[in-house]
């Protein structure tokens, strides 16, 4: 076992390491096709619940940003590269990198890796993404100063 596993692991699926974000799962076959191979979309849920768990890593909670802030994140643009497909019952990690921050956007890029027993990293999809904060009303807004802070944290974690 690797010392970056044990650094990054212990008993987790979501923990920070060196200003990266990790999240482990495992494909099930609700996850794949016919064939067995994950279908391509829902690498998107996969990097989606990686998000949401590194925000709730971070003390932000979705639901709590929407009835403390008015406050929501949605997907403004996304681009994916698929390099390699994953199969049922692999272990796979997301890991997601906070690019930049801005008035009402965040650029993340994020990495869809295999795990192998030893925690050995095989590159199977990358994303870029942008997020744009909404209100209410679904409208631009600032991301909150509490949200900002956490976020700068990151590569403190």
């Amino acid at each position: 076992m690797s010392k970056k596993k044990n650094e990054i692991w212990g008993n987790n699926d979501s923990s920070f390491y060196k200003g990266e974000h990790y999240y482990i799962l495992r494909v099930y076959y609700e996850d794949t096709d016919a064939a067995g191979i994950v279908y391509y979309a829902n690498y998107l849920k996969f990097a989606e619940r990686a998000r949401t768990e590194m925000i709730r890593g971070l003390g932000v909670e979705h639901g709590q940003l929407m009835s403390q802030n008015n406050a929501a994140f949605a997907v403004r643009s996304c681009e994916v590269d698929y390099m390699k497909p994953a199969m049922l019952d692999d272990k796979l990690s997301v890991i997601t990198n906070v690019n930049s921050i801005a008035g009402a956007s965040i650029k993340l890029s994020q990495r869809v890796v295999f795990l192998d027993n030893d925690y050995n990293e095989t590159e199977l999809v990358r994303l870029k993404l942008r997020l744009a904060c909404l209100d209410k009303r679904q409208r631009p807004m600032r991301i909150p100063i509490a949200v900002r802070d956490a976020i700068a944290t990151i590569n403190d974690l």
